[in-house]
């Protein structure tokens, strides 16, 4: 057992950094959170639902995001990815602190079909690093980057990594991250 594609998505956008400088984090409920997305970071998750639903190829069997805890506190990785789960009937796994990289990693080795995982950016290389025959990937997914899926797909005992710009709102990049 174990996966066919793994695909990474750093959590959208969230207050304070570019191009959400001024904006606060809200609660799907509208109330203020500095712990959940900006506005513009809930207009991504929403399009994210069209982005991974409409294609076979793209569309998980199984979703990830970090779980909330005492050093794990953003609501953001969960919020990224509710709408798609919601769409597709899938309860989000969030069993595992943003932290815990090798039982995450180990979890998601244990699944079958293409599985997603939502997560804090500057940890994804960290996590894919836990993978056996993991193909060379950048090591830092930069800070400004909220548009970019990583995916990795197997390829006999190892992997093939490539990058999918998500284009989905103004100002997203069709630049790979290098």
């Amino acid at each position: 057992m174990a996966p066919s594609r793994i695909l990474f998505v750093r959590h959208a956008e969230k207050p304070g950094e570019p191009p959400c400088t001024n904006d606060n984090g809200v609660k799907r409920s509208g109330e203020k959170d500095d712990e959940s997305l900006a506005v513009r970071g809930w207009q991504r998750a929403g399009a994210l639902v069209h982005f991974f639903a409409s294609q076979q190829d793209r569309c998980p069997d199984v979703i990830f995001a970090a779980g909330i805890g005492e050093e794990s506190p953003s609501h953001r990785p969960k919020q990224t990815v509710m709408p798609l789960a919601e769409c597709l009937g899938i309860k989000i796994n969030e069993s595992h602190l943003k932290n815990d990289i090798k039982p995450l990693m180990k979890d998601v080795l244990g699944r079958d079909g293409k599985v997603l995982v939502s997560w804090e950016h500057t940890l994804i290389p960290k996590l894919i690093k836990q993978i056996p025959g993991a193909p060379a990937v950048p090591t830092e997914w930069r800070k400004e980057r909220f548009d970019i899926v990583w995916v990795l797909d197997r390829v006999g005992d190892g992997w093939k990594f490539s990058q999918i710009p998500q284009m989905l709102l103004a100002g997203d990049s069709d630049q790979f991250i290098t």
